[in-house]
């Protein structure tokens, strides 16, 4: 799909350079908040009254806050934020992430990536930090191909491969350990080359 992306950054030169990379790579810019995909807001102090007028003129579309953490985003009204300094594939995956409002199935899950969780189909909700969403979506990605250490560390922190993957290690641990205690034991496979999902239904825990 080729998104259109509405761009509403004071710095005009910030305006210029990632229109130029944007439509470099396969997306279309609009002047017209309401016909666009997706929103690209810099926040200038006054990120929550933006969004927050954006809504009232009936705009549902998703949006990504440049200039502050996913957290603070999110809290002023934005599906995303992405704190500066940052690189142009951080936006990239940003935007990709709120555009498919990624909800995909997980063993008896359902991930909600922009929400953060997990829900199993009793309804029972387990909350997910930023980088556990990230790695889920790109495991379910990846299908039953498994993902190297090295291509984690990239796609989801924008690291260079040379960079050590201890990083890696230790939120698939954590992450794998925060399943096992939600009944999805069998969730989160290591192989020899790397990390992939399972399709265990499991069994959900006794609350």
């Amino acid at each position: 799909m080729e998104y259109r992306v509405f761009l509403q950054i004071p710095d005009d030169a910030l305006r210029r350079s990632l229109g130029e990379q944007l439509s470099a790579k396969g997306y279309s810019l609009t002047d017209d908040a309401a016909t666009a995909d997706l929103l690209l807001l810099d926040d200038d102090g006054h990120a929550a009254e933006r969004c927050a007028a954006l809504r009232v003129q009936g705009l549902s579309q998703p949006i990504l806050l440049l200039g502050l953490a996913p957290a603070p985003a999110r809290a002023a009204g934005a599906d995303l934020g992405l704190a500066k300094p940052f690189r142009f594939s951080q936006l990239l995956r940003g935007l990709e992430q709120i555009g498919r409002n990624e909800d995909v199935a997980i063993g008896r899950f359902r991930l909600d990536a922009n929400a953060r969780e997990m829900v199993d189909d009793q309804g029972h909700s387990l909350r997910l930090t930023e980088k556990e969403t990230a790695i889920l979506a790109y495991l379910a990605r990846a299908g039953d191909q498994a993902v190297g250490r090295d291509e984690l560390l990239g796609e989801v922190w924008g690291y260079a491969g040379d960079a050590s993957t201890h990083t890696v290690e230790t939120h698939i641990y954590r992450l794998r350990r925060k399943l096992i205690e939600n009944g999805g034991s069998d969730l989160l496979v290591t192989e020899a080359g790397g990390y992939r999902l399972g399709q265990s239904e499991g069994k959900a825990p006794q609350r």
